[in-house]
């Protein structure tokens, strides 16, 4: 390497050390280097209430070219279930735990879940919701001297970008599989400035490098927009949770400290009966319940706790737990 060609590629390495950061460089299926300043991560406020459980499954990728050969579907997915966790207001079931209920043909690129699915998924795992999405868009588009200078597998030179992220969210009833709510979130980032290529295969949705891109931040933005409906959205769900076992007035209850249940709290507790079907359509609108009495937390542990019957009687697995 020429002492000039030794000088720039400093310069390069320079660059990537002051803050600069990657973009994807559509001409290319790698990234590009821009000046961009970082964006924090939201603050959420703390959250004792019990913790109700959802699912995600993989994306669907609608978007096409280059940037339609990335795994989106997976990318997006683990983005929504750490920021979804971050809140703090949900317990969110791990992907492998779907594939193991699901199988990994129900969580393919189809992204499809019927009613049946939908139904086994809050029967086995104790989501009350599952949580769909489709990539529809995932853009950059870049203008200015995109030639510039190659220096051993770099290039530098000016570019603006200008990055569009959208995907759209539906929530799914694991009692029912209707859709009860949807939205298309949508996320938007612009840069200019001095731009490195560098070669690279897939985008690392983790990486800081991608979350100061526009593409990562649009990415961002449009995650937390979808994070936002979910939580107005859930707030129309009650919690629940269900009887393990009674002995007597002791009731085990399947949500523990992890589901912020503390002692004190009361549950009405509900038997479910037969299932209310729709002639026309074949889907499940619910269940008959019979109120069967109400029960007290008294004992919490990680993964369950321990209440006593206050009033009445003939308590099963399976009964349902409301809160008062």
């Amino acid at each position: 390497m020429s002492k000039r060609s030794l000088f720039l590629f400093v310069c390069v390495v320079a660059f990537l050390s002051s803050g600069f950061s990657y973009a994807n460089d559509s001409s290319k299926s790698g990234y590009l280097l821009i000046a961009q300043a970082g964006q924090s991560d939201p603050v959420y406020q703390p959250y004792t209430g019990p913790k109700k459980r959802i699912a995600v499954t993989k994306f669907e990728n609608k978007v096409t070219g280059v940037y339609g050969n990335w795994r989106l579907g997976d990318g997006f997915a683990e983005m929504l279930t750490t920021e979804l966790m971050r809140t703090g207001k949900f317990v969110v079931v791990e992907r492998q735990a779907l594939q193991d209920v699901l199988g990994e043909q129900e969580l393919g690129q189809s992204g499809a879940v019927r009613k049946e699915t939908a139904a086994k998924v809050g029967q086995v795992l104790g989501a009350q919701i599952i949580v769909r999405g489709v990539v529809s868009e995932f853009t950059l588009n870049e203008s200015g001297t995109g030639g510039g200078i190659g220096i051993a597998g770099f290039r530098i030179g000016g570019k603006s970008s200008n990055a569009h992220v959208a995907v759209d969210i539906r929530l799914v009833d694991t009692t029912t599989g209707q859709v009860l709510q949807s939205h298309s979130a949508v996320g938007k980032a612009e840069s200019s400035g001095v731009s490195v290529g560098v070669s690279r295969g897939d985008v690392d949705f983790g990486a800081e490098t991608f979350k100061n891109t526009p593409l990562g931040q649009a990415t961002r933005q449009a995650i937390q927009d979808a994070v936002s409906f979910i939580i107005a959205n859930m707030e129309s769900v009650p919690f629940s949770a269900k009887v393990v076992k009674a002995e007597g007035n002791k009731i085990y209850i399947n949500a523990g400290s992890q589901m912020n249940i503390h002692r004190g709290l009361k549950f009405y507790a509900y038997s479910v009966g037969e299932d209310i079907v729709d002639p026309d359509t074949g889907l499940k609108l619910g269940a008959d319940e019979k109120l069967m009495g109400t029960v007290e937390v008294r004992d919490v542990q990680d993964k369950y706790s321990v209440g006593f019957l206050q009033s009445g009687s003939g308590l099963k697995r399976g009964d349902v737990l409301k809160l008062q």
